[in-house]
């Protein structure tokens, strides 16, 4: 798989295909505007791609980077909801 066949997967589930304002038709990134989340979710796929790896692997890879991701997005929403009184 390539990375645009790879970005083009991501952003056919993203609303409003706003992913694409982020990569070119290679898929290499390109500085678009507008929305902060589409352009972190294209910058993680293209910084774990791998092209040697096979189509599941790199699959997998993009969604284990985009599920840290999420993790550390709920991390961060904890401390937001939940006060720390110090203790």
């Amino acid at each position: 798989m390539k990375i645009v066949e790879l970005l083009n997967r991501a952003n056919s589930g993203y609303p409003d295909g706003f992913l694409s304002e982020y990569y070119d038709e290679s898929g290499n990134y390109y500085p678009g505007s507008g929305d902060c989340l589409a352009r972190f979710i294209v910058s993680e796929i293209i910084d774990t791609f791998n092209p040697k790896a096979s189509d599941d692997d790199q699959l997998r890879q993009a969604a284990m980077a985009l599920r840290h991701a999420i993790y550390d997005i709920e991390a961060v929403m904890d401390s937001l909801y939940y006060e720390d009184d110090g203790a």
